[in-house]
């Protein structure tokens, strides 16, 4: 048997896309428009955030037992823990399991209604990922599938609040923004690996550049649709804000002029884009104080 490598192990957790899971503060933060800010939530909002990063967490060590060959032929993912052999298959079932069962124990505790919802992150990762679907490999779709999981995580943070119906636009409006960022992510993708790109993910056999451009510019306008119909249900102040999230938005777009874009791994724009990260921080915190005491 294969020795453990637990410095691997965590590396298949992927630690670095936990970013992502900041998705479910978006659901919270809607429900303090209505209730307020209040300390008897902060426990279960712990909670819920914990239970979305092991969730989220399975669904990459699922991705990466689907895509290891694959990842072979990858310049950066060659490096990955499967695919360099460094954990094994059975090894990354087992961490599978472990996460699925920790994230579902917490999800059930929380409100038994979330197990439903993490079942169909799951299930989303299945079609994303694994034969007779695989919708990774279909133009569209591929980006549908995987913004899809974000709209998920702000319904968890939701219904770890309360039983109340959600919005659409409060799905809606991540789930553009995701759109938006995953195309992105494509064409800087698709350009760094150039002629041998569809040989390493089939799907850019289908794209092209223009066809990525457009679909980046039609999630770029229906993201800033989606935030002034949020705004003009929410509450009215956050058009003051609007144009700075416009001006975020099209900021982050202008890094795929760059050579190399760094929008190709999108958590290393955090680290790389310093004053766009603490300009994107500064947005979120004047939103919240528009939620918290308006």
């Amino acid at each position: 048997m294969k020795a453990l490598d637990v410095k691997s192990l965590f590396k298949l957790m992927r630690p670095q896309q936990w970013f992502k899971s900041a998705s479910v503060l978006f659901g919270v933060s809607v429900l303090l428009f209505n209730n307020g800010l209040s300390f008897d939530y902060l426990w279960r909002i712990l909670l819920a955030i914990v239970s979305v990063l092991l969730l989220s967490s399975s669904v990459y060590v699922l991705n990466d037992i689907a895509d290891f060959e694959k990842d072979k032929l990858h310049p950066i993912k060659k490096n990955r823990p499967i695919a360099s052999s460094k954990v094994s298959i059975n090894q990354a079932l087992l961490l599978f399991a472990l996460l699925f069962l920790a994230s579902f124990g917490m999800l059930y505790f929380l409100n038994p209604f979330l197990v439903l919802i993490g079942s169909l992150m799951i299930v989303n990762n299945l079609i994303y990922s694994f034969r007779p679907f695989r919708l990774k490999d279909i133009p569209v779709l591929d980006v549908l599938c995987a913004a899809l999981n974000f709209s998920l995580r702000v319904l968890i943070g939701w219904y770890a609040i309360t039983d109340t119906v959600i919005y659409r636009i409060v799905l809606l409006f991540p789930f553009f923004i995701a759109g938006f960022l995953l195309s992105c992510k494509r064409l800087a993708e698709y350009d760094f690996l150039g002629s041998r790109a569809g040989e390493v993910r089939r799907v850019y056999k289908y794209y092209s550049e223009k066809s990525l451009y457009v679909s980046i510019n039609v999630y770029f306008t229906l993201s800033i649709l989606a935030y002034y119909f949020f705004a003009d249900i929410f509450n009215k102040l956050l058009f003051l804000i609007g144009p700075w999230f416009f001006l975020q938005m099209y900021w982050y777009k202008s890094f795929l002029k760059e050579g190399a874009s760094v929008v190709k791994k999108p958590e290393d724009v955090f680290v790389q884009k310093k004053f766009f990260t603490i300009m994107g921080g500064l947005f979120c915190l004047a939103w919240l104080l528009i939620v918290s005491f308006t």
